[in-house]
């Protein structure tokens, strides 16, 4: 008995549907590209290592030439009299003619007689030559004579007329020295003293 030719068809279309979903499930067949690479795992990626942080180069250091001192010249040596200054000191008028007359008559200079009179009274004693210029105070008393401080304003020698010598800077050294040794406030007061004890003629009252 011949089946219908539509029930033929329908038969034929399930076998094949049958076996495709068995062959599927079924593990026996082998699957298809697009099945194969879905079902496999893939390859790990391998990790990639980061790339180095850029190390910078040393900043280039451009030497510089030494710098070459110009030697200073050295100073040309003085001689002690190239260092001498005019000073200025005052004397009486009895005193400054005495001065003017000296230097005349010996022919030496201002700065001669200076330092002949500073001598002359080293050798003495500059405290005798000092206490013999002072004139006598003008207020005495025993009981207070203590008291009285000297008047290094009025002594023997001092006036209002000026003279003047040029020491070198080893003399007026040493004359500083002796002013200070003398107790005189300053440099003119002790030249008045030693110039009116050394100079020939009548000394200041």
């Amino acid at each position: 008995m011949t089946p219908p030719k539509g029930k033929k068809r329908e038969d034929e279309e399930q076998g094949m549907s049958d076996e495709g979903v068995g062959n599927l499930f079924s593990g026996g067949g082998a699957p298809s590209g697009a099945l194969a690479g879905w079902a496999t795992t893939p390859a790990p990626t391998p990790a990639v290592a980061p790339a180095p942080a850029p190390v910078a180069a040393p900043a280039t250091v451009i030497p510089q030439p030494a710098r070459q001192s110009t030697p200073e010249p050295e100073p040309e040596p003085l001689h002690d009299a190239d260092t001498a200054k005019p000073v200025g000191f005052y004397v009486s008028q009895n005193v400054a003619a005495r001065f003017r007359k000296y230097r005349k008559q010996n022919d030496i200079t201002h700065t001669q007689i200076v330092l002949l009179a500073v001598e002359a009274a080293a050798e003495k004693g500059i405290a005798q030559a000092v206490q013999d210029a002072r004139r006598a105070p003008k207020f005495q008393s025993k009981l207070f004579a203590v008291t009285v401080r000297p008047d290094d304003s009025d002594l023997r020698g001092l006036g209002p007329v000026q003279l003047q010598y040029k020491p070198t800077r080893a003399q007026k050294g040493i004359i500083d020295q002796l002013v200070a040794e003398s107790g005189l406030p300053d440099h003119t007061k002790f030249l008045a003293v030693v110039l009116d004890q050394y100079l020939p003629g009548r000394r200041d009252a």
